[in-house]
């Protein structure tokens, strides 16, 4: 009998061994994807907006937008589509012209990561301009768009500019 316990013994160890070997590679791996939005700074640069609009050419149309900009090959702008489709709705109902804008050499000079978003009254004015939402999934829960939405819809400009979060970004290197 003695032997059966320390085949146990060891069993058990070897489970438990594994299961945190597992447990830290998944932590690992998750913290991996948080990064940081804007490192570079490159939304806190004079002139930021203006040639924003200049890089997409934009000509204001008397109405408020969202500009949802995604690049197809980053897996974070794979998991934030709900969130895409949720946002796309929601900006629709509120009156706004969605505007969906995948990453262009060009566009890497003026937006830091993607998933990204940037909302223009109106007037052709900036009011938002970062992530969608910001954390591992960025998932609808944590978004800034929503609530920068609602507040456009009811007539605050919040000029609200988010670059120091940390979410599931894909960071762009222009």
């Amino acid at each position: 009998m003695p032997s059966l316990n320390k085949s146990n013994t060891f069993v058990f160890s070897l489970i438990a061994t594994w299961l945190i070997c597992v447990v830290a590679g998944l932590v690992y791996f998750q913290l991996e994807q948080l990064k940081p939005f804007d490192s570079s700074k490159v939304l806190l640069q004079k002139h930021w907006f203006n040639n924003f609009k200049k890089q997409l050419d934009w000509v204001d149309t008397g109405e408020p937008s969202l500009v949802l900009i995604t690049e197809k090959k980053c897996g974070c702008t794979i998991q934030a589509k709900p969130h895409i489709s949720s946002l796309t709705s929601f900006a629709a109902n509120k009156a706004m012209k969605v505007v969906q804008v995948e990453l262009t050499p060009k566009l890497k000079h003026v937006i830091p990561a993607t998933p990204a978003a940037v909302i223009i009254n109106k007037s052709g004015e900036f009011v938002y301009a970062g992530p969608l939402s910001e954390g591992l999934a960025c998932a609808q829960g944590s978004g800034f768009v929503e609530t920068v939405v609602t507040n456009l819809a009811a007539g605050f400009n919040s000029n609200l500019l988010i670059t120091q979060t940390k979410g599931c970004y894909c960071v762009n290197n222009a």
